[in-house]
């Protein structure tokens, strides 16, 4: 996927990732915690078990590669959900794509910040 802003990072394709367990315990902790727990939540509470977290914690915060998927509208912009993993800067990019679908159009829809979990 070009996506457009991240230079040469290395984005890899993330489209299986929301479908595999392990990955809701990861995702919205960051978003509905900021990141700053002093620890995860229980990943039972998100349909996945501990090994499972920690599976998909190595693929979406690893910095040698920064997983990118599409979620897509019915009708409007969707967004383009970007895990940039830099060392020292994790963090997650949200950009919203033209309504047509076409890619990213223009600036993120919001950036969260964050240290990756556990």
């Amino acid at each position: 996927m070009l996506t457009e802003g991240y230079g040469d990072g290395p984005l890899t394709a993330g489209e299986p990732l929301p479908g595999r367990p392990g990955f809701w315990s990861n995702h919205l902790p960051v978003m509905c915690f900021g990141g700053d727990c002093a620890e995860r939540p229980d990943p039972e509470r998100f349909g996945g078990d501990g090994a499972d977290a920690d599976a998909l914690s190595e693929v979406l915060f690893g910095p040698s590669h920064w997983p990118v998927f599409r979620v897509p509208a019915a009708t409007g912009p969707g967004a383009v959900v970007v895990y940039r993993n830099p060392a020292g800067d994790y963090g997650t990019d949200y950009l919203l794509t033209d309504p047509d679908g076409s890619g990213p159009g223009g600036s993120p829809a919001g950036t969260w910040t964050s240290r990756a979990p556990g």
